[in-house]
């Protein structure tokens, strides 16, 4: 909105100097300064550009500062320029209350982005169906889905996707896992082996197993893997459910790449672009040849498949379906992964190795107390989505999972996130949101339909109007950078402006119109905290 408007005002001042030098509009940086003193927003064109216009930095900040507010005195209070070549600009606040009016009206949709003609695929989770979902599985399901839906909100055409690994050695292994269980339900004293599941999960498993299957046969492990993968996947998508995950596909390795045939035709197209050879009784492929350092072994010298064949298959059908941009959501230990894949595409068709898009997600450790814990014995050393949902709120899960940049670590702190102050951001926000809910339902009776014009020219009032503006560029930065992170920090901004806004400020008052234009104002900051708070799969109360 108002950076689009003060970028065409420089255009335009700019072009009417006649300079050498063309620029257009996306040449143009609009920043906001980090004192308040500084202005509303600045440019540092004049040091970008300096160059090639040939002119000091300084000087070119002095002439084009002045030809601004001499052109466009009617929307800016002062332009002026400061070392070493930046021009800040001071918009009038009655720009400020027509833009506040503006969102006032567009409620819900403000922020969002026109609609773009690129297909996107957001890959995230796929936890092998063979356990339940744990505390890493949490922070990447929690970074996927908000992405997807800031995506979208921003106007691509998005499809979330769990690639199900129902295929190989941990299906197998699961299937031997579970016949040992049953067994040992029956009487026989069996230990699985050490490349098998312990987690005490398959003894529940187990015994749906029995229950359902009255006339089993514990030599067919065909029965034995398909009920446990399918038992593990149905509790995966009931804790997905849980904290407001569901997606548009769920791709089985089985069905869709091995079934049908996919990892052949992968194979076969790899053969015809000579990107294969024979060494040590395994079938390589020359990665080194695209970026990586090494070459990497597709088929073994068993004549197995290799992980990494079924990955490449995989990533052949996502670009066959038509996707302009791939986003997989992996974790911290699949680094060389994102090396290896992307070569292997490259091979293929270098084009579509640029629609590869990789978001790593860092481990998660779980506090209490300054200490780190493991919760659940049951499940086999980790800490599940459903141990912590027994103890933390959903909302504060789903928020918290995002409120870091993915490429770092973080510490969930339970005692901060069971707390009722400003420590837990979630509440924070969320209060923020019901304490102006309270206040509208106060004020009901007071008709804002027919206010045409607003102005409030309060320090904090036009504050709090910058940060409702931002919220647009705060979207447009979270879908660009892939970051739902900056969404988490602009929202606990807001609510923080507004809680020290309210404190100062009697927003029910004696003075009709005056009272009509702070209801709007808050009214405005509701909109934007609970659509930001969707955004992140979380819930904006209107009571707390």
């Amino acid at each position: 909105m108002i950076k689009n408007i003060i970028k065409k005002k420089i255009l335009s001042s700019y072009n009417s100097l006649s300079k050498n030098i063309e620029l257009k509009i996306d040449d143009i940086d609009i920043s906001q300064p980090k004192q308040v003193l500084h202005g509303d927003y600045a440019t540092n064109l004049c040091m970008k550009f300096s160059s090639s216009i040939k002119l000091n930095p300084m000087t070119f900040a002095e002439e084009l500062s002045k030809k601004i507010i001499n052109d466009h005195g009617e929307f800016f209070n002062n332009v002026d320029f400061v070392k070493p070549g930046f021009i800040n600009f001071k918009v009038k606040e009655s720009v400020l209350n027509d833009c506040l009016l503006k969102i006032y009206k567009n409620k819900n949709i403000y922020g969002s982005g026109d609609k773009k003609k690129k297909k996107i695929l957001v890959e995230f989770v796929s936890a092998n169906p063979t356990g339940l979902l744990h505390l890493g599985h949490l922070r990447n399901a929690a970074v996927g889905d908000s992405l997807s839906r800031i995506l979208r909100f921003y106007g691509y055409d998005v499809q979330s996707e769990y690639y199900i690994n129902d295929f190989g050695n941990q299906i197998k292994n699961l299937g031997e896992s579970l016949k040992i269980r049953i067994k040992n339900i029956n009487g026989e004293s069996l230990k699985i082996s050490e490349d098998g599941y312990h987690g005490e999960y398959l003894i529940d498993v187990a015994n749906q197993f029995i229950n359902n299957k009255k006339n089993y046969k514990l030599d067919d492990e065909d029965v034995l893997q398909d009920f446990a993968k399918d038992y593990l996947l149905a509790e995966i998508k009931k804790d997905l459910n849980q904290i407001n995950i569901n997606f548009d596909n769920w791709f089985s390795e089985k069905n869709c790449i091995h079934s049908n045939g996919n990892l052949d035709k992968a194979l076969e197209l790899l053969r015809k672009l000579d990107l294969l050879y024979e060494k040590d009784g395994a079938l390589w492929i020359k990665t080194s040849q695209h970026g990586d350092v090494d070459d990497w072994v597709l088929v073994k010298s068993d004549k197995n498949p290799t992980y990494f064949l079924s990955d490449i298959a995989y990533h052949l059908d996502k670009i066959s379906r038509g996707f302009d941009r791939i986003i997989n959501i992996w974790g911290a230990d699949h680094h060389s992964h994102v090396t290896r894949l992307t070569s292997s595409i490259k091979g293929i068709n270098d084009e579509d190795s640029l629609k590869l898009e990789f978001v790593m997600i860092q481990f998660v450790r779980l506090l209490k107390n300054g200490l780190d814990i493991s919760m659940s014995k049951r499940s086999g050393q980790y800490t599940t989505i459903r141990d912590l949902l027994s103890l933390v709120d959903k909302d504060v899960i789903r928020f918290m999972m995002v409120s870091r940049s993915s490429d770092t670590h973080f510490d969930f702190d339970l005692d901060n996130c069971l707390k009722d102050s400003d420590e837990n951001p979630v509440f924070y926000i969320q209060y923020a949101n019901a304490r102006i809910n309270s206040i509208l339902k106060k004020g009901c009776s007071i008709d804002l339909n027919d206010i045409e014009t607003v102005f409030l020219e309060d320090i904090k009032e036009l504050s709090l109007i910058k940060k409702i503006i931002d919220f647009e560029y705060v979207i447009e930065d979270s879908a660009k950078n892939l970051s739902p992170h900056k969404l988490a920090f602009y929202l606990q901004d807001l609510a923080k402006d507004f809680h020290s806004y309210y404190k100062t400020t009697k927003i029910l008052n004696n003075e009709i119109n005056e009272t009509k234009i702070k209801l709007i104002l808050i009214s405005t900051i509701k909109s934007v905290l609970s659509t930001g708070l969707g955004l992140l799969g979380v819930s904006s109360p209107e009571e707390m």
